[in-house]
């Protein structure tokens, strides 16, 4: 048994981040269909600053993480993941920088011994993880933090459920223009992620900071309350806010893209606050297998 019910990995490089993980707008009606089923193939490890690297690994050490399986495309029960005659139980799983480092290295250094072989996948978007997970193209996912698992259950009639919390990346409000929130001028345009949960978390993030209020239960920029300076929102795709940077005074980055893009602590402006987070990331199997053996 690899998992145990540890305090979440909370990732930094310096002061630069503390760690988590953010999906697109493609929500639909509840019960939407499903994409066709996607068969991921393995991911390199990627390069990255040797500091983090430590970080993100020591960090496994810390927490122990370990990895359960999924089941059949569309329905509620999960079939277990495959064991061979020698015992080795092999999983298949999917995650996102900097998850697929943490996963790398758990197969490098501690899967064998636990008599696991981790075949991980690495995806650029928040959609196919889980309906692989779904489908049983997966048996587990590492990408996602529980307000975006739940609505992702909620619109598309999936039956995924988290195992435990591994590791938070908080969002943080970046530029390349400018180097406080004084900079901020009147009718400036802020670039925020676009899917439902992200998208509020950003605003909050904002709200934080104190450019904007928000209507109780607020979901987007029509929710806003006051705006003293008049900000114009750009809404996108959580993987391209770093290039959009160029061509706003300032955006709201989750560190899945902004360590890959080369985004630095010099150019944050505002950073989450990690203490009593909803959106620290954790490993999801299909619902019937969050008790397996091999957790």
């Amino acid at each position: 048994m690899l998992w145990r019910s540890r305090p979440a990995l909370l990732l930094s490089k310096s002061e630069h981040f503390a760690a988590d993980a953010s999906q697109p707008r493609q929500f639909c009606s509840a019960a939407a269909p499903l994409p066709a089923p996607h068969q991921p193939s393995p991911a390199p490890i990627r390069s990255i600053p040797l500091r983090t690297t430590k970080l993100l690994l020591a960090g496994v050490i810390a927490t122990a993480v370990a990895f359960t399986a999924a089941g059949c495309a569309g329905t509620a029960t999960a079939s277990a993941p495959e064991t061979n005659a020698s015992g080795v139980t092999t999983l298949k799983v999917g995650a996102s920088f900097p998850a697929t480092d943490i996963l790398n290295y758990v197969e490098s250094s501690q899967a064998a011994a636990a008599g696991l072989d981790l075949q991980v996948s690495e995806f650029s978007e928040y959609i196919t993880p889980d309906t692989s997970l779904e489908d049983g193209s997966l048996d587990a996912n590492l990408y996602q933090h529980l307000p975006f698992l739940n609505q992702f259950n909620k619109d598309h009639g999936t039956h995924i459920v988290p195992v435990g919390k591994v590791y938070f990346p908080p969002l943080a409000l970046y530029s390349k223009k400018i180097t406080s929130l004084d900079a901020i001028a009147s009718g400036d345009t802020i670039s925020i992620p676009s899917d439902v949960t992200n998208e509020r978390r950003a605003l909050l993030l904002l709200e934080k900071a104190g450019l904007i209020t928000l209507n109780p239960n607020a979901a987007g920029p029509a929710d806003i309350a006051t705006n003293p300076k008049n900000l114009q929102f750009q809404e996108l795709d959580a993987a391209t806010l770093p290039r959009a940077l160029d061509d706003v005074k300032a955006g709201i980055v989750n560190l899945t893209y902004a360590l890959p893009a080369g985004l630095t602590s010099e150019q944050q402006i505002y950073k989450e606050d990690v203490t009593g987070t909803p959106y620290t990331n954790l490993l999801a199997v299909k619902s019937g297998n969050e008790n397996n053996a091999a957790i």
